[in-house]
């Protein structure tokens, strides 16, 4: 299952900013205040957590990749199969050994 949203922190940030207006929908909602303020509490933790990822996220820079995978982060690569993914991790590999001038 490929999920479009991964890297792309504009997608992410849309998402959040769809889930604060859910927020501010849930309080102007036709039910009882415990209600109300329990899905604002549940769509702005949604929104926060949704910025978070989305500031977290690494930008498609080989430099950029190469550090995070440095620091112990994670990077996925996009590839159409399995030549590109591993043009990708070459290309990561001769950057590394180039010291990041490649």
């Amino acid at each position: 299952m490929k999920h479009p949203h991964a890297l792309n922190p504009s997608a992410l940030r849309q998402r959040a900013a769809a889930h604060r207006a859910m927020a501010l929908a849930a309080l102007r909602a036709n039910s009882s205040l415990s209600i109300r303020l329990k899905r604002y509490n549940d769509h702005m933790a949604k929104a926060r957590t949704l910025e978070a990822k989305a500031s977290a996220t690494p930008p498609r820079n080989p430099r950029t990749a190469l550090s995070w995978i440095k620091s112990g982060q994670s990077v996925r690569i996009d590839a159409l199969n399995l030549p590109d993914h591993l043009r990708h991790v070459r290309a990561l590999a001769v950057l590394e050994a180039t010291g990041g001038e490649a």
